[in-house]
């Protein structure tokens, strides 16, 4: 073997696709042919470097690759000090996101040979030319000439030449276009004046339909701005619905360019959006070279919801200029448009960023090292930025962890509490009850609002929105990522379904909501108190709600089990589909 490039994940997900060491190894193959034997490696995070560097070194290689992210940082110079504690004779080298960001730190580290920074198929294939003429690595860090890729057609696709195989990974990373027309102070993707690059269509298309030929399950795209280019994101969804229909696509997109058209067709494929709100403050965006008109934001995403587009934000706290009564501000923005969640994190002062050449000007304190988080400015002292980020691990567990968004507004609006005072309290009770489900906490607490309200008539009606919307997402969910098996021995419920408990008919709750009853307080009085039990069972992608009787419900709790003696109380479930009964296997 001649060169091992690892990818270094940080956990196993379907994201974990090796797509740049690939794209690499895709260049290398063009331009050697057989003259150069190349492997591509998935590491992860969780993995002990040293047992890494084995199998590395177990390929016999003279070189090794390492794809260096911020969060992998560290694993990969321990990986890099294994390998040479091993063999002191191979080369290593280093190349992506960080160790451009910090091309000297990274190559002062007494392990790496040499850096490859920025675009790095056209910079590989040269060093690997010299290295095959016996040029030291110092000759060819010399030699480094990092520069964007210019045109993308030249290119090798890593997927149709056979150095990726779809079907090996349950996602696949798509990248449809190199460079950002922005200039996020905080993203290392704004530095650079190459512009926007494309992928031609004409691989687009031929990319996409073997993705659907092997059975790819989901695709995340990278493209930072996805919609920029409206004209061509529109081809590439209309491309989607005719050739890859089952896939579920993940965009990264910007509200100023959605239209109603566009809205449309991301309703029309099977996808989640992710949108930049950062922060809802336009003077506290302006310090980050960013923008918000919120009246056209609001007006944008409204487009996405008549549509029924699925669609999420992003939100930073600890910004230059921000405190915690604006951060606090912002998620209670986001929260009243709707989204199907909302990611939030703290602020990152990253190495190779604008961010990083002007944090002193805005006093922001931060981790000298990966992860590089802001600590403190003079507007977002430490203790906020702790409170902050109590309140954004609430909202993810919350809203996000416990499936919130069919309901939360109904019962938000019932507490007449802001969604971050929500969530400042939600905090309280998860730090008290640690180890607690999200489904457990969220009824525990809802429970305890309503009773200091002296509502637990609405309080009693919300645990059930929770249970019945709770189970009718872990069900989609599981169907969706659930490998086809003959049923378990003996009697057990069909993997679609589930056994619940209500306080109230749940079937007529949902009636009332179809309706158009969204206040609790009227819920409360339309749907009488009638615990019961019930089945809620997936069926052609609907949850249907089964009512059992008391009888039936005994033997479910009881499940898995043998047949039991009162089996004719089953067959109304056996017919519907609820019920499985595997044989056990013969010996």
């Amino acid at each position: 073997m001649d060169l091992v490039l690892a990818a270094i994940h940080l956990e196993v997900s379907p994201r974990a696709v090796p797509l740049g060491p690939a794209m690499l190894a895709s260049a290398l193959k063009r331009a050697f042919g057989s003259g150069l034997s190349v492997r591509v490696m998935d590491l992860y995070l969780q993995e002990d470097p040293a047992a890494c560097a084995r199998r590395i070194l177990a390929e016999n290689p003279r070189w090794v690759g390492l794809s260096m992210y911020l969060w992998n940082r560290d694993f990969a110079l321990r990986l890099a000090t294994a390998l040479k504690a091993g063999a002191p004779d191979i080369v290593v080298f280093a190349g992506g996101a960080e160790a451009t960001a910090d091309l000297s730190g990274v190559l002062a580290h007494p392990a790496m040979d040499f850096v490859l920074p920025g675009e790095g198929e056209e910079l590989v294939v040269a060093a690997l030319e010299r290295l095959t003429r016996g040029e030291t690595p110092g000759a060819v860090q010399a030699a480094v000439r990092p520069g964007p890729v210019a045109d993308l057609s030249t290119l090798t696709s890593p997927w149709l030449d056979g150095t990726l195989d779809p079907g090996a990974y349950p996602g696949q990373l798509w990248e449809l276009s190199r460079g950002c027309p922005f200039k996020c102070d905080f993203c290392f993707e704004s530095r650079g004046d190459a512009g926007i690059r494309r992928i031609p269509m004409e691989r687009i298309e031929a990319e996409l339909e073997l993705f659907e030929a092997r059975g790819v399950s989901q695709v995340f795209v990278l493209d930072p701005t996805f919609n920029f280019d409206r004209a061509r994101a529109k081809d590439v969804l209309r491309l989607i619905a005719g050739a890859a229909p089952a896939i579920h696509f993940f965009f990264e997109i910007r509200s100023e360019f959605i239209d109603r058209e566009l809205a449309r067709l991301f309703a029309s494929v099977r996808c989640t959006l992710q949108i930049g709100l950062q922060s809802a403050h336009d003077a506290v965006l302006r310090n980050i070279g960013r923008r918000i008109d919120r009246a056209d934001f609001e007006a944008k995403i409204l487009l996405l919801h008549r549509a029924g587009a699925t669609y999420g934000f992003d939100l930073i706290y600890g910004l230059p200029g921000d405190d915690l009564d604006g951060f606090k501000a912002s998620l209670d923005f986001a929260l009243s448009l709707a989204p199907n969640h909302l990611d939030i994190f703290p602020l990152a002062v990253l190495p190779g960023t604008r961010l990083h050449d002007t944090a002193p000007s805005f006093g922001l304190e931060h981790q000298p090292e990966n992860p590089y988080l802001v600590t403190g400015s003079p507007t977002f002292g430490p203790e906020a930025m702790r409170e902050a980020g109590r309140i954004a691990r609430a909202c993810d567990v919350f809203y996000n962890e416990g499936k919130a968004v069919p309901w939360f507004a109904i019962v938000q609006g019932a507490l007449e509490l802001e969604p971050s005072e929500l969530f400042r309290r939600f905090a309280d009770h998860q730090e008290a009850r640690p180890g607690q489900a999200p489904a457990d906490l969220q009824t525990s607490f809802v429970l305890a609002l309503f009773e200091e309200r002296e509502a637990p008539a609405m309080g009693s009606v919300a645990v059930d929105l929770i249970t019945y919307f709770g189970i009718a997402a872990q069900l989609t969910e599981g169907a969706a990522t659930r490998v086809p098996a003959p049923p378990p021995p003996g009697l057990s419920l069909h993997p679609d379904a589930r056994l619940a408990t209500f306080r109230h008919d749940p079937a007529a709750i949902l009636e009332q909501l179809a309706c158009g009853i969204t206040e609790l307080e009227d819920l409360s009085y339309v749907v009488p108190e009638e615990p019961c039990k019930a089945v809620l069972h997936l069926r052609d992608g609907e949850t249907r709600i089964h009512a059992v009787t008391p009888g039936q419900a005994r033997i479910l709790a009881m499940l898995p089990g043998e047949r039991p003696e009162e089996e004719d109380l089953l067959a109304p479930l056996f017919e519907a589909g609820i019920m499985t009964l595997g044989t056990k296997p013969t010996i």
